[in-house]
């Protein structure tokens, strides 16, 4: 069976943010800045190496960026579906599922909802046990 192009380049993505994550890609990535900074250093860091060198980093920079982008939102999607099916099992409430889904001052309010419920819980367990909360 065939592979799709997209199935392809994500998983060209995917192993390349696996060598980035390891410490044969800091390796890499070190080696090729001081190659640059040795070449640089040989050519007297004329201005056409300068501009190349540049050039290079950026790329080099968007493209890391891009791949470390890509790889969080592969794994935070996984995180999202394992947590939503240990709420889904568990005596919790699944009112918190796709809670992500939400923008930010409503997570945040969320947040702030289930501390003080947390915090109110553990007052009257403290309360119900004749202990008193600092």
């Amino acid at each position: 069976m065939k592979q799709a192009p997209s199935s392809r380049i994500s998983g060209l993505i995917y192993r390349l943010a696996d060598f980035l994550s390891d410490w044969r890609g800091f390796v890499a990535t070190f080696v090729a800045l001081m190659v640059g900074i040795g070449i640089g250093a040989a050519v007297q860091f004329n201005e056409g190496f300068m501009f190349a060198f540049n050039i290079f980093l950026s790329v080099a920079a968007i493209v890391i960026s891009g791949v470390i982008l890509v790889a969080g939102a592969r794994s935070e999607a996984a995180l999202h579906v394992k947590l939503d099916y240990l709420i889904e099992h568990s005596p919790a409430t699944n009112k918190v599922v796709g809670l992500e889904h939400l923008d930010a001052r409503e997570i945040e309010e969320e947040r702030k909802r289930v501390e003080r419920e947390a915090a109110e819980a553990i007052d009257d367990a403290m309360e119900d046990a004749g202990l008193k909360r600092h």
